[in-house]
């Protein structure tokens, strides 16, 4: 009689903790889903209408690296769980298709889905230094600078159409924009740490 009680209250601990795991994994799932949905936002919203005023390739990354950077820090710091940003740029994606945001298919479909992987890969890396701080910083700046350089890559090996209006020191100007990228992703960082220490006061 005892060894079925021990038994049945090991099975209901089980099944009690089990729930609760199952319960934090679906939560982080929700969390980078919403987290993929506010990238859409502002990738494509803010983004497009920088890209209007200053029509320079990857010019709108300038005005969506930060809200981008902090998004995905903070699903980061949250979820705690490999693979949440691949999960973000996955829906990145599927959102922007069902609303008709797509452009130029390697910067809708395969940039958000390679910078989510790289992301991942990075934080991987970067949060086993022994300063938060420094590891969010560091982090931010990556991600936003390996997104630029795969955006670079694709602009390189499959050319598009450059306007004639282009600016003749285009080159230049296309340096600047990823290294404004890393120091934008690394204000993230900053603005993310010091928001979680006011909290903590």
């Amino acid at each position: 009689m005892l060894h079925v009680t021990s038994l049945n209250l090991r099975k209901a601990a089980i099944d009690t903790v089990k729930s609760k795991v199952d319960l934090l994994i679906w939560q982080d799932f929700a969390f980078a889903i919403a987290g993929g949905i506010a990238l859409v936002v502002f990738g494509r919203f803010l983004g497009r209408m920088f890209h209007l005023m200053w029509p320079v390739p990857m010019s709108g990354s300038l005005a969506a690296a930060l809200p981008r950077a902090i998004v995905l820090l903070i699903i980061l710091l949250r979820t705690k769980r490999f693979g949440m940003l691949t999960v973000a740029g996955i829906i990145e994606v599927s959102a922007s298709l069902s609303v008709g945001f797509v452009g130029w298919w390697p910067m809708s479909l395969l940039v958000p889905l390679l910078s989510g992987v790289a992301g991942d890969l990075i934080w991987r890396n970067l949060k086993k230094l022994p300063s938060r701080k420094a590891g969010l910083i560091l982090t931010g700046g990556s991600i936003c600078g390996v997104r630029m350089l795969i955006a670079l890559f694709f602009w390189t090996v499959l050319p598009r159409p450059i306007s004639s209006t282009a600016p003749e020191y285009l080159t230049a100007i296309l340096g600047s924009i990823i290294i404004a990228n890393i120091i934008l992703g690394m204000l993230a960082g900053l603005l993310v740490d010091k928001s979680i220490v006011a909290e903590k006061q």
